[in-house]
């Protein structure tokens, strides 16, 4: 398979999100009202308010929102990343910013004079609501009962640079090291064909990295293929440049990868996008075990989630499950969304 091969879509993560227990409405509620109340006295502190900008009292609404655009970008993100204005209305007698930051989009305000920025908004009547009706809310749904069998499948189906794919398989890595061969290990490609024409989210640079990655399950050892993956998902950015780093890494030969990503790369793309669409897995990552889907695949980080998702699933779980697998506690966790198609 010709590794230049042209991409025809192409579309950006987004996040996913996860619908939280209703008996954790209210006290999430709160959460969010303190970290909004954070960020605010955050940025009047760190901007000293608008007036070093030179727009305050500015007339028109283009005029203050294309200033207002300009500080987001210049004294807030810094380079670090780039704000785009999507849509501007009024709301309250504020002007409604929306702004698309890394994929995500950010309701903002700001008011008719420029003086006053907020990067988010609290609806006082639903905070309110929750507050007086938390003790009232339907209990949580009980979790259905783990699949279990003497070896478990764990598929993992990911897309090879997506943030929330590559945190998944961070969080994983350490769950094989202690497992291995007491698991059946599967790490599938969320990709489309069609004819000679492969398709992944994120473009020609994902494409070609996620058959080099099945080149290498397919050619080498799973210590090498995650060793492989590993490496590339922390040192190689976002278009796989230094792979062949990580193939010496990993023990493996560059020419045979390339070899096999000629040969080969089309044939295992169509079974990817086979395994993908008979899972129904869409979002990067999804994670089945036992073909039973589980969420603790969003705890990014919490690898002792992962372990006990998976040691779970034993009819007789192996002395290793009762093991602390490594960073499984010094690894901060955090729930996320998906990469979606």
């Amino acid at each position: 398979m010709d590794e230049n091969q042209p991409v025809h879509h192409e579309h950006h993560e987004h996040p996913v999100h996860h619908d939280a227990p209703k008996s954790g409405m209210k006290i999430d509620a709160f959460k969010v009202a303190v970290a909004v109340l954070a960020v605010l006295l955050i940025v009047s502190i760190v901007t000293a308010g608008f007036t070093k900008w030179g727009f305050v009292g500015a007339a028109s609404q283009d005029t203050v929102t294309q200033e207002t655009l300009a500080f987001v970008n210049n004294a807030l993100l810094q380079g670090a990343s780039a704000a785009e204005l999507t849509s501007v209305s009024e709301s309250a007698g504020l002007y409604n910013m929306k702004l698309m930051v890394n994929g995500k989009e950010i309701d903002s305000y700001v008011t008719k004079d420029g003086k006053l920025f907020f990067p988010q908004a609290i609806n006082v009547e639903e905070v309110s609501a929750l507050a007086t009706t938390g003790a009232g809310a339907e209990p949580e749904a009980p979790a259905q009962p783990a699949v279990k069998s003497d070896k478990p499948k764990v598929e993992l189906y990911v897309m090879s640079f997506c943030p929330y794919g590559n945190k998944a398989e961070e969080t994983m890595y350490p769950v094989y090291k202690l497992l291995k061969d007491k698991v059946e290990w599967n790490v599938h490609y969320i990709v489309s064909v069609s004819g000679t024409s492969v398709n992944s989210l994120h473009g020609q640079p994902e494409t070609d990295q996620n058959i080099r990655e099945v080149c290498v399950k397919e050619n080498y050892d799973m210590d090498a293929f995650w060793k492989f993956m590993s490496y590339v998902n922390n040192n190689c950015g976002n278009n796989g440049a230094c792979w062949k780093d990580a193939a010496k890494d990993a023990g493996a030969d560059a020419s045979v990868i390339e070899t096999c990503v000629t040969k080969k790369g089309l044939e295992y793309m169509k079974a990817e996008a086979d395994a993908s669409n008979a899972a129904g897995a869409q979002g990067s990552p999804t994670l089945l075990i036992n073909g039973q889907g589980t969420s603790a695949v969003y705890q990014y980080g919490n690898t002792a989630a992962y372990q006990k998702a998976i040691c779970d699933a034993f009819n007789t779980p192996p002395e290793a499950c009762g093991e602390v697998s490594v960073a499984a506690s010094t690894t901060a966790s955090t729930a996320g969304g998906s990469c979606g198609t």
